[in-house]
């Protein structure tokens, strides 16, 4: 069986993302397939991924990605003017032939040139590092935390959809100033956008992250486990999106063994939909 590589995984995500662009996939779906594609070991895992999409074409804009190297400059210019200084201190100690000794003389009467400067040597600046503290999307704590952090990068607080899982989180959004492509950004504890963009979709509805009431929402997040009946539940991932023109917050937990559920709330803390694990 043959096994995947990362660039195999890309193009997956990419005809995801363009099937979902178009209509074939919703957001619950797509965002389960790209999951799967990313953690995919064999070409066959992929190919079960896509063999029921259309194939469509992908526009792809390549985005330049810049990288910035701090780099600590090294003072040694007193160093040299130090090693001149001892040379010279050693020429003049050495012994001297008469010939040498004349000249040595005549200098010493008739030089003009100033005594070297004392120097002193400058210590390399110590640069302390910049810790960003970890923000864990899958608390109530975090999720505000990553809001905030939006706001910071983009200005504004509209998306099209996320998913939070934690450790790293996916969003789509508008293209600024070309409102009829999406950008796909992740997040690990920092903003980093993709290098492709795809066709929005048309009439494509946009989720106020400013609308979610973190302290309505939080009593969902710690005990997801009560409410699909599964009490030893942890949250896996949440899924931020407008579904037929309602915002919706969709809550899922496991328990590692295969008992699962989710729940659906609004932003401002009401519940929608209930799916808790059955035997």
């Amino acid at each position: 069986m043959t096994r995947a590589r990362d660039l195999d995984r890309v193009e997956t995500c990419n005809v995801l993302d363009a099937a979902y662009a178009e209509g074939q996939l919703s957001a619950e779906d797509y965002f389960e397939r790209t999951e799967k594609a990313r953690s995919a070991k064999t070409l066959l895992e992929l190919a079960r991924l896509v063999n029921d999409l259309q194939v469509p074409k992908i526009d792809t804009t390549t985005a330049p990605r810049t990288s910035v190297t701090r780099k600590a400059v090294y003072i040694g210019g007193a160093a040299l003017i130090v090693v001149g200084a001892v040379a010279a201190v050693a020429w003049s100690r050495s012994p001297l032939t008469p010939s040498e000794d004349i000249t040595a003389s005549y200098a010493s009467t008739t030089s003009l040139a100033p005594p070297l400067p004392t120097t002193t040597l400058v210590p390399e600046p110590t640069v302390e590092p910049i810790l960003i503290a970890h923000i864990d999307t899958l608390t109530p704590e975090g999720i505000g935390a990553f809001i905030e952090r939006y706001r910071e990068e983009f200005g504004d607080m509209f998306i099209d959809d996320a998913s939070f899982h934690g450790d790293y989180s996916v969003v789509s959004r508008a293209v600024p100033d070309t409102p009829a492509l999406t950008e796909s950004i992740s997040f690990r504890d920092g903003f980093e956008r993709e290098a492709t963009s795809i066709p929005r979709r048309t009439g494509q509805p946009t989720f106020d992250l400013g609308s979610i009431q973190i302290d309505k929402l939080a009593p969902y997040m710690v005990n997801i486990g009560g409410y699909i009946n599964v009490p030893d539940a942890a949250i896996t991932h949440l899924i931020v999106d407008v579904n037929y023109g309602v915002p919706k917050i969709r809550i899922y937990g496991d328990n590692g063994l295969g008992h699962k559920g989710r729940i659906e709330v609004t932003p401002w803390g009401e519940i929608s939909r209930v799916y808790p694990y059955e035997n």
